[in-house]
């Protein structure tokens, strides 16, 4: 059976998300923290870094604010299948994916639905301790233990967002040699998710009457 495709606000959400974080991920490589002795071009990327993870911020809240209430993408479930029938989807791709065979791509929960919930845990984490980071962080004098606290969090995260961002796009690299253009699908916009009312219509009709 063919999964439908992600609906449009997940996929501009997806979107902001991917460029937010990936200008976070590089400019960190050069930027320069304020209680830091550093070059002109060190402390413009840390202000950069700071306007762009503000944005990256509010793109990653409205995201929950979307999985929670907006139901056309599975919500939370297909995000967090920890439990019960969800995971069962979960053990089913892994033992695909042990005979060489690539999970189901597409707006489902299984394998797919578990990597991407724990990316979004990890963007969370880092967002909300740089927002954090933001409003404590002295604007001069050193920094006290909460603040080094909250930063040297910061700074662990990051590290599991870039294996995720490596990971994450490596997948999608060899799910597009595989014939399986997830690429297109996410950030194709002008394509129109089908409902996920007439999805699930279709799908109870299908169950009650396979003749057709």
């Amino acid at each position: 059976m063919a999964v439908k495709n992600w609906s449009l606000p997940t996929r501009y959400l997806h979107f902001g998300m991917v460029i937010t974080i990936s200008i976070q991920l590089f400019i960190s490589l050069i930027m320069v923290a304020p209680d830091h002795n550093g070059g002109v071009v060190g402390k413009l990327a840390f202000e950069i870094h700071e306007i762009v993870g503000l944005m990256a911020l509010t793109i990653i809240l409205t995201h929950w604010v979307w999985l929670m209430f907006g139901h056309a993408d599975g919500g939370l479930k297909h995000l967090f299948p920890w439990f019960g029938k969800a995971r069962l989807g979960v053990v089913s791709d892994i033992k695909a994916l042990l005979k060489g065979k690539l999970p189901e791509t597409g707006n489902r929960g299984g394998l797919p639905g578990l990597i991407h919930g724990l990316g979004l845990l990890a963007v969370s984490t880092i967002a909300v301790t740089g927002g954090i980071l933001f409003i404590l962080f002295p604007q001069s004098g050193e920094p006290g233990y909460i603040v080094e606290l909250f930063a040297e969090t910061h700074g662990v995260i990051a590290i599991l967002v870039w294996t995720y961002w490596f990971g994450h796009g490596g997948l999608a690299i060899l799910h597009h040699f595989q014939g399986n253009d997830l690429v297109k699908k996410m950030f194709n916009f002008t394509y129109k998710a089908e409902p996920a009312r007439e999805a699930n219509k279709k799908l109870f009709y299908a169950k009650i009457n396979p003749t057709k």
